[in-house]
């Protein structure tokens, strides 16, 4: 592929930022940057009931702590502003330009209107199921009336669904997991636009139109996105080729487990990017972890195996990443693991490095240290396995302890001892 490498995180907003949205992204990021391509950062805001505007500033935040930094998309804490050419980039905001590609599809009979209601709908699926059969919706009948039912007011509001083929195969070729074959007749006519408020209107589109309108808009080269999606794309690939564009690369990625093996939730303990910041540890760290979850570095074609080269820097992983080293099988999250690598990254940061990491969790005092006092109280707590380890064993230096052991003091408070910490206390 000659053209730019472009990839896209599209999270949607309807809750906090989960660990495994968070690998999906870092991967894409990974990859544009390997390739000198861009990252774009897209917000999936369709679902009206759960899209909530903290939700989409949590994201932005969570993306930002990360580090992982998009060459376009919106501007943090500000809904109305964006980066790069191809904004906005919400899709609430785009409502124009799908449209206008769903009138295209209706002009060209590649889309009708459906005014089937759910309950004509669901009667039918009964009936079809009753008799032992696979239900879709107007398989087997003239789509040109453009309903599954013959008796239906053609002045009410309609949905509209897309034409899909219906014979052979859609063959869904993926960079990770290889071909999947999905048969034409095992797919509906899916909605590609909801029940408009009046006849003639074109209600909103839904996720899977605006997916393959936003990906050919932003020339989005590799998709590569959770393989929660992958029966979303056989949906998707008709699409592309009835708007003429070239498809775009696909991986998709496998799911994440619990240290258990089953799929990862909140009983397995924190699962938001908001969690792990709170516990104290470092973006790199996290970066790292999940970089190694379904990815297998290789310097010089052999695996990475030591402790010493699992300490990958930012530089290092785009430099090794590639998607052939990809697994398809689901990857297990181990905190155990992620909260050694934390360690072992606290303990050999500079503690300029550290400093900024820390402010968060250090009383306003701390700002008025000095950067020597700093460095020192940094340096000599280092050996804790997280930022709030390492605030709480500073903790002595901004605050009276509650009680006092007497027998401590007598035995430790010496004379050479007293004007040592009344330095510090300075």
């Amino acid at each position: 592929m000659s053209r730019q490498i472009v990839t896209r995180f599209a999270p949607s907003p309807t809750g906090m930022l989960h660990i495994g949205g968070v690998r999906t992204a870092l991967f894409c990021w990974l990859f544009a940057r390997r390739h000198g391509g861009r990252f774009i950062l897209r917000i999936e805001d369709t679902d009206l009931s759960r899209s909530t505007d903290d939700n989409i500033r949590i994201i932005e935040e969570g993306m930002a702590w990360c580090g992982l930094d998009w060459d376009e998309g919106p501007v943090v804490g500000d809904p109305g502003q964006w980066k790069g050419p191809h904004g906005p980039y919400r899709q609430m905001q785009r409502m124009d330009l799908y449209r206008a590609k769903i009138q295209e599809l209706l002009d060209r009979n590649l889309a009708y209107r459906c005014r089937c209601s759910r309950e004509a709908i669901e009667e039918r699926r009964k009936t079809v199921e009753a008799a032992g059969k696979v239900f879709q919706y107007n398989r087997g009948l003239d789509r040109g009336k453009g309903c599954a039912v013959a008796n239906h007011d053609a002045s009410a509001p309609a949905a509209i669904r897309f034409r899909m083929p219906e014979d052979g195969d859609i063959v869904v070729p993926d960079l990770i997991k290889g071909d999947t074959r999905f048969p034409a007749d095992s797919l509906d006519d899916w909605i590609i636009a909801r029940t408009g408020d009046g006849p003639g209107e074109i209600g909103v589109p839904t996720y899977n139109f605006c997916v393959v309108v936003d990906d050919t808009h932003m020339e989005v080269t590799h998709v590569i996105r959770g393989d929660d999606h992958l029966n979303n794309t056989p949906k998707q690939i008709p699409l592309f080729a009835a708007f003429g564009t070239e498809l775009p690369a696909f991986a998709h990625v496998p799911m994440i487990l619990g240290a258990d093996g089953a799929k990862l939730s909140k009983r397995h303990g924190a699962t938001s990017i908001t969690e792990y910041q709170a516990m104290g540890l470092l973006p790199s760290a996290v970066r790292l972890a999940l970089a190694r979850l379904s990815w297998t570095p290789k310097i010089d074609g052999r695996a990475v195996e030591s402790a010493e080269e699992e300490l990958l820097t930012d530089e290092q992983m785009i430099q090794l990443f590639d998607l052939a080293d990809c697994q398809k099988s689901a990857a297990r999250f181990d905190m155990d693991k992620l909260q050694w690598l934390n360690q072992k990254l606290i303990q050999r940061a500079p503690w300029q490095e550290l400093e900024p990491h820390l402010r968060p969790f250090m009383p306003e005092a701390w700002q008025g240290k000095s950067e020597a006092w700093k460095a020192q109280a940094i340096q000599c707590t280092q050996k804790g396995k997280s930022l709030t380890d390492m605030a709480e064993a500073l903790r002595f230096t901004f605050e009276r302890p509650a009680a006092i052991d007497e027998k401590a003091v007598e035995k430790f408070m010496t004379a050479a001892v007293k004007p040592a910490l009344a330095e510090v206390a300075a």
